[in-house]
């Protein structure tokens, strides 16, 4: 049964052993993991069996979900960025005004004595 993993379709296959072996044995002479080249084969079977309108359609609808979640990310990485800095410009304002003017730091009591 397939499943969602993220906006992924999670699909698992067990193979039997020495086919399964087969085709990794194919995997690594292609440089490629298993996972890769089972995608690539079921992409490759999609483009022959569907009409090239509907294949492509699908193509772009991932293209543009995968730039969203690019975009979701960077823009959450900013976020932090942006949250990290403002905290450590408050911490910097507090310890400033933790600072009275005119009043002696404990250094400068040290040395006046």
């Amino acid at each position: 049964m397939a499943t969602k993993h993220g906006n992924r379709v999670y699909i698992q296959v067990l193979l039997e052993p020495f086919r399964g072996r087969l085709f990794l044995d194919q995997a690594e002479e292609r440089n490629l993991r298993a996972s890769a080249l089972v995608r690539n084969i079921v992409y490759d079977y999609l483009a022959e069996i569907l009409d090239e309108d509907s294949y492509c359609e699908a193509v772009i609808k991932d293209k543009q979900k995968w730039q969203q979640a690019v975009d979701a990310r960077l823009e959450g990485r900013a976020q932090t960025q942006r949250a990290k800095a403002a905290k450590e410009c408050s911490e910097i304002l507090e310890t400033q005004s933790d600072l009275q003017p005119g009043a002696a730091s404990d250094l400068d009591k040290s040395s006046a004595e």
